[in-house]
């Protein structure tokens, strides 16, 4: 065959495999509310456009510490503007974000939630502050939690209960909020059972749900 040829034909064998990997970019993600205030309106739209386009949260509300999935369609589209509007501060809005390099993104703030190849991103325009320790944990244990305690590591003493007065049900979550700066710390978990577990050494600025025990 000749050479011409030949490059004709690997071309023509390899253009679905170019169209395959193409298609296979995926723009959805998870919308994380790490924050203290209900968020009302989610809207996400390629940074191309001039509009918001509509409510992505239609009739509901999300909760702080809770998740909601954006799903976008897998148009070729991977740079997107996204806004959110809270019930009681001012809407934050993130531009021109890869959302196909991520499973996650929260606001305010954001990490990794683990998944192979793609990361968090992180609202605003402060730039991707990766220092924000503040997680969400998920208690799959066989009673409720009562108590939590979370102390850098090193620390002599757990500190105060962080819960207070407050239990975690069983299969519920409770959003921990922690200051910037420090990533390693220690986690330890009371429940209602008397049963007690603890981590060691956590980088909490690389966690986004902890799930206990």
């Amino acid at each position: 065959m000749r050479p011409a040829l030949a490059r004709l034909v690997m071309i023509i064998a390899l253009a679905p495999l170019a169209a395959l990997g193409q298609e296979s970019a995926n723009p959805s993600f998870n919308l994380v509310n790490r924050g203290n205030q209900v968020i009302t309106e989610i809207y996400a739209t390629p940074s191309r456009t001039d509009r918001w386009g509509g409510d992505r949260l239609s009739r509901f509300n999300l909760p702080p510490g809770q998740t909601f999935p954006v799903r976008l369609p897998a148009a070729g589209d991977c740079l997107y503007d996204i806004r959110v509007v809270y019930a009681g501060r001012p809407p934050e809005e993130a531009r021109r974000v890869d959302v196909c390099r991520l499973e996650s993104m929260s606001f305010p703030g954001g990490r990794n939630t683990g998944a192979p190849g793609r990361g968090e991103a992180r609202s605003g325009t402060g730039g991707a502050a990766t220092d924000d320790p503040s997680f969400r944990l998920i208690n799959r244990g066989r009673s409720e939690i009562n108590e939590v305690y979370v102390s850098p590591s090193g620390d002599d003493e757990w500190g105060s209960d962080r819960l207070g007065d407050d239990t975690v049900a069983q299969g519920r979550t409770r959003v921990v909020r922690l200051p910037s700066g420090q990533c390693t710390w220690d986690l330890r978990v009371v429940f209602a059972n008397g049963e007690a577990t603890e981590k060691r050494r956590l980088d909490l600025c690389a966690i986004t749900d902890l799930r206990v025990p």
